[in-house]
């Protein structure tokens, strides 16, 4: 039997675009906040789409989750192959018809270094939350999300234990998170995944999610979304989405993120923050550390 927890989920902050320094004074590494149409103005936010990303590179092959994201399981498609796929669903879910399973989840994909024509329309891009070290060739860090409506995410944390800056293109998205200081409450399993559906808790089975606060907003075309580090979240796509995030570290977070390898953090992940502990701490070259961070940013989680 699933019994849900009482309390009302609380509201994340929502402001208009921050300045770098309230945003570092307010929110960073404190607590999530949606900037509202901070980045509406982008070319992106009124033109793209998964069919206009097929137009832009037809022929690009793209890897897709299909099942459950947490599962792993992967195809590859051509763009527009994909793109006409997400159409087709949406056009049976308009039609209150059963669309049969949805397509897969473009999840976790590098596509600003795949076609890097698209980076014209995310012009003037807004470096300046950054760290140095990720503001040139900031589109080698972002990481892209198109999916069609119902696509969902468990709920889990960012591998690295970064920080999270998440921008909306098209559509919109429904974030469900806990703080990181109450992950002991949501029954973690190799080591970002959580066992635990915090819309929906079997608190038989989870009791000590009982007492874990709940957070939630809804992420719009045209907002920068940012959570700390390791912030579990459930996300969900109410229509066709197409997103990005960076993640990313400073000082604080990559020291860390090297010592969370005593939390269970796996090997592959300790050597990621090592490289970006030099680039951020010890202000190592970016062109030096790059090389050995660019398959992190090139698979599939």
């Amino acid at each position: 039997m699933s019994v849900t927890t009482t309390a009302q989920p609380v509201s994340v902050d929502v402001r208009t675009k921050l300045s770098p320094e309230e945003f570092h004074a307010e929110y960073m590494g404190r607590r999530p906040v949606v900037m509202r149409g901070a980045v509406a103005d982008m070319p992106a936010v009124s033109t793209w789409s998964a069919a206009h990303l097929a137009e832009v590179a037809p022929d690009q092959q793209v890897r897709v989750k299909v099942g459950t994201v947490s599962a792993g399981r992967t195809a590859v498609v051509r763009l527009a192959d994909y793109a006409r796929e997400v159409g087709e669903w949406e056009t049976g879910v308009a039609g209150d018809d059963d669309p049969g399973d949805p397509p897969g989840y473009l999840h976790d994909v590098p596509l600003l270094s795949m076609i890097p024509a698209l980076r014209r329309d995310l012009e003037p891009f807004p470096v300046e939350y950054f760290p140095r070290f990720f503001r040139d060739q900031w589109w080698s860090f972002t990481q892209f999300f198109v999916g069609p409506s119902r696509a969902q995410t468990p709920l889990h944390f960012d591998t690295l234990l970064t920080h999270n800056l998440f921008f909306q293109m098209q559509g919109s998205k429904r974030f469900v998170m806990v703080a990181d200081a109450e992950r002991d409450k949501c029954y973690t399993y190799n080591w970002r995944w959580a066992a635990v559906d915090p819309e929906a808790p079997d608190l038989e089975r989870y009791p000590l999610f009982r007492d874990a606060t709940v957070l939630t907003c809804d992420v719009e075309a045209g907002d920068i979304f940012y959570m700390p580090p390791g912030t579990l979240h459930k996300v969900t796509s109410p229509s066709a989405s197409i997103s990005f995030n960076i993640d990313w570290h400073d000082r604080a977070s990559a020291l860390r993120g090297i010592a969370a390898v005593r939390e269970g953090m796996p090997l592959t992940n300790l050597r990621y923050n090592l490289l970006f502990a030099l680039g951020v701490v010890a202000g190592a070259p970016r062109g030096l550390l790059m090389p050995g961070l660019r398959s992190y940013y090139s698979y599939i989680s």
